[in-house]
């Protein structure tokens, strides 16, 4: 299924596999953009946007604003921090998840706290339950659970994991970014359009900076936008 992104008032604009750079070259337009993609973000799905500045469809029956699980918006790479609470509680969950042997390690303590801790204090049999997810935050924190990144050189690096948390821990099937084509050169873009494909994740970087033709030898489709709101595909 192709997906596309509608911005007013231009034609909707293909997303690729792998990577999908969208370069707004006039900055208001550029800003609006951006402030309208936060507004998603953080929930706004826009229903009663007369406007129609920006919306998402994966065809034109079935506008992705139904489907906003499937899309992460990420914005800067490099304000995204991968060790932030929000992050590891994907990651416990889904290792919770996937393991039969830690979930039976659960049950096996439930059981132990009924007939130890809890039958110890008190006459009476009322069950005690263990919520694995109950305090999560300390629980990190006091196991200094988090992902190394000092194996890290450069964007490129930092990316890639990040691609692979995602793709590891989530069902996102879109991750949407700022600028990542002002921290990566020709070279780290192709390989990291390639790992996208891999792993079966679109990406979609949002961008604005002066362009008249697409950099050579770069393999990740281009739209570029001019300050007269002239559509270039590339």
């Amino acid at each position: 299924m192709t997906n596309t992104i509608t911005v007013f008032p231009y034609k909707p604009f293909e997303i690729n596999d792998g990577i999908t750079l969208l370069n707004f070259q006039n900055i208001d337009e550029y800003s609006n953009l951006i402030f309208r993609i936060n507004k998603l973000k953080n929930g706004e799905t826009f229903s009663d946007d007369t406007n129609r500045i920006i919306h998402f469809y994966t065809n034109d029956d079935e506008p992705i604003e139904e489907h906003l699980k499937d899309i992460s918006f990420i914005g800067n790479l490099s304000s995204f921090n991968l060790n932030a609470s929000s992050q590891m509680r994907i990651i416990l969950k889904k290792i919770i998840e996937d393991s039969q042997i830690m979930l039976n390690e659960i049950e096996k303590v439930n059981a132990d706290l009924n007939s130890v801790v809890f039958d110890s204090i008190t006459r009476y049999s009322l069950p005690l339950t263990l919520d694995m997810y109950a305090n999560y935050e300390k629980l990190l924190k006091s196991k200094d659970i988090k992902i190394d990144f000092s194996s890290w050189a450069n964007y490129c690096d930092k990316i890639m994991d990040v691609i692979s948390f995602y793709s590891d821990f989530t069902n996102k099937k879109m991750l949407i970014f700022n600028n990542i084509g002002r921290l990566l050169n020709v070279n780290q873009l192709n390989e990291i359009h390639a790992y996208l494909k891999s792993v079966d994740l679109k990406l979609v970087s949002l961008e604005s900076y002066p362009m008249i033709f697409k950099e050579e030898k770069l393999n990740a489709k281009v739209y570029s936008i001019d300050n007269d709101h002239v559509r270039f595909d590339y």
